[in-house]
């Protein structure tokens, strides 16, 4: 909010003029002095916790843990969050109807090392959870080989309130979540998160 304006800081002169009136000179009775100085402090308790205000807004949230998981990728390999313990990983949330998701999909293949990248589907219904065809389709489609896993994980994707796609999650190396953008988002973008948790 700032600090104090001239106008707040003559209301506030003005009402010290009230206390020196009652300490001072005993004009008003014991207890008007009492709520006048009670209304001063007050006051000027409301006017500085405002002043700090956007100090204390601008500190850093508390970061959420990326939650635990155990499935199965597209080659019947296990996959679970312990496989990256210690290590940044990135989970990209999508499915394999979104069109407009490829070229996310495309940077964070360019940016994130392999072993480091899981590719989560979202999408409960049958028919697209083929993780086989869903890869093969993305690798033809991007004209280039895509070592990550390909997870069917709908149950994974509602613990994390997923509501748009293509989601990512940038995890760091103590398995918490530094930054979720959805929706398209420019590879110097996410290049910037990954290396800011690598």
């Amino acid at each position: 909010m700032g600090l104090p304006t001239s106008q707040h800081r003559t209301g506030i002169q003005h009402r010290f003029t009230w206390y020196n009136e009652c300490v001072l000179n005993e004009q008003i009775s014991g207890r008007a002095c009492i709520m006048k100085i009670k209304f001063t402090l007050a006051l000027v308790l409301l006017m500085l916790s405002n002043s700090l205000a956007g100090c204390l807004s601008s500190a850093e949230s508390e970061l959420e843990q990326f939650p635990s998981f155990r499935l199965v990728d597209e080659q019947g390999n296990n996959q679970n969050e312990s496989m990256y313990e210690n290590a940044s990983f990135v989970a990209y949330f999508s499915a394999s109807w979104c069109s407009h998701c490829k070229p996310v999909l495309g940077s964070l293949n360019d940016t994130v090392p392999e072993g480091q990248l899981i590719v989560f589907n979202i999408e409960a219904r049958e028919q697209y959870s083929d993780m086989n065809e869903w890869k093969e389709r993305m690798e033809s489609e991007l004209e280039r080989e895509l070592p990550h896993p390909f997870v069917h994980a709908p149950p994974l994707a509602q613990s994390l309130e997923v509501s748009k796609i293509p989601t990512v999650f940038f995890v760091n190396s103590d398995g918490m979540i530094e930054y979720s953008p959805s929706g398209l988002t420019d590879k110097e973008i996410l290049e910037d998160y990954w290396n800011s948790i690598s």
